[in-house]
């Protein structure tokens, strides 16, 4: 059975105060360590995928635009085909 501690004492097994330190070192060069990996990644996505992902963007843009050109005018060929042609201007107006 463990010992039971108080807020005002250090619980078992907590390391000596110079260990923590030791501790917070690594934990913050694990940080930085982490920040510059954040920094090398955003990077690579800027300089190497977005200019690519970009590139293929406009050009699936642009035969997207070519086939709705395409279908519109289907559309209205085939609508031509249904309703009759409007009825020429009246000359005596």
């Amino acid at each position: 059975m463990q010992a039971a501690f108080y807020n005002t004492e250090i619980p078992p097994g907590v390391p000596a105060a110079h260990r923590l330190q030791e501790y917070m070192d690594k934990f913050e060069e694990i940080g930085k360590r982490i920040d510059a990996e954040m920094e090398r990644l955003r990077r690579y996505v800027d300089e190497e995928i977005a200019p690519e992902t970009e590139r293929r963007t406009a050009s699936f843009l642009r035969d997207v635009s070519g086939k709705l050109d395409e279908f519109a005018a289907k559309i209205e060929a085939r609508m031509s085909r249904r309703t009759p042609p409007p009825p020429p201007p009246d000359p005596q107006s």
